[in-house]
């Protein structure tokens, strides 16, 4: 009787085991299939930012814009961008007073546009790769891995920063061309104002302009690879 008893006992232990081990089973693999399938979804929506990020970037390398950053950076007419290309054209040829007036007022209405264009795009560019950098963390919380250096993360990075200095660079070049324009007309006044020191940060500004340009080019160059 008690023989019966153990092997009964030990029937339904091992039963209760062996269902243990296959609920364990089953359900490891329900996760595991629910986690492939997540991570199969976070690296599409990757890969679909990715492609946002390769068209923005192609803009801003051209300097750019798309139809929502036209929409919020308007030019001034296109007599007066006419006008204003003009005469800053001809400002190392020497311009009358009344030319220097008429830039001057000119350059209010016209002078920033390129630059504020470039600084909305960049802004756009950097706030896509923080979008970028979200679903790559998503997806590295689902490998359990670091996954960054797969999708070029750094690199996006890198190139963002270029970017911005860019834009800084040449928010600074357009302040510049106003002093310019400003000392001239001090000097028409008869007040001694030097353009020298002007003079030389802009050659600074171009020339470091001209280095992150290039800097800029290679690390798209190294993005964009098939």
């Amino acid at each position: 009787m008690r023989t019966n008893d153990s092997l009964f006992t030990l029937r339904t232990l091992l039963i209760v085991t062996v269902s243990a081990v296959v609920m364990y089973i089953f359900v490891t693999s329900v996760q595991n299939n629910r986690l492939y399938e997540l991570e199969l979804v976070t690296r599409a929506q990757i890969a679909e930012q990715e492609t946002t990020l390769v068209a923005i970037a192609e803009i801003v390398a051209r300097n750019g814009a798309d139809a929502v950053t036209e929409s919020i950076v308007k030019d001034c007419t296109l007599a007066e961008r006419t006008e204003f290309n003009a005469l800053l054209g001809s400002l190392n040829s020497g311009l009358a007073r009344s030319e220097l007036v008429e830039l001057e007022r000119l350059f209010g209405r016209c002078g920033s546009f390129f630059a504020e264009r470039k600084s909305v795009m960049v802004a756009r560019l950097s706030r896509e790769i923080g979008v970028y950098e979200s679903f790559i963390e998503q997806a590295a919380t689902i490998a359990g891995r670091d996954v960054s250096g797969d999708f070029k993360l750094a690199g996006w990075q890198t190139l963002s920063e270029l970017e911005t200095k860019q834009s800084d660079l040449f928010s600074e070049l357009v302040q510049l061309q106003d002093e310019i324009i400003v000392a001239l007309l001090t000097q028409e006044e008869g007040r001694a104002t030097s353009l020298t020191d002007i003079q030389d940060r802009v050659t600074e500004v171009q020339e470091n302009l001209t280095l992150a340009n290039k800097q800029a080019a290679t690390v798209r160059e190294e993005l964009f690879e098939l």
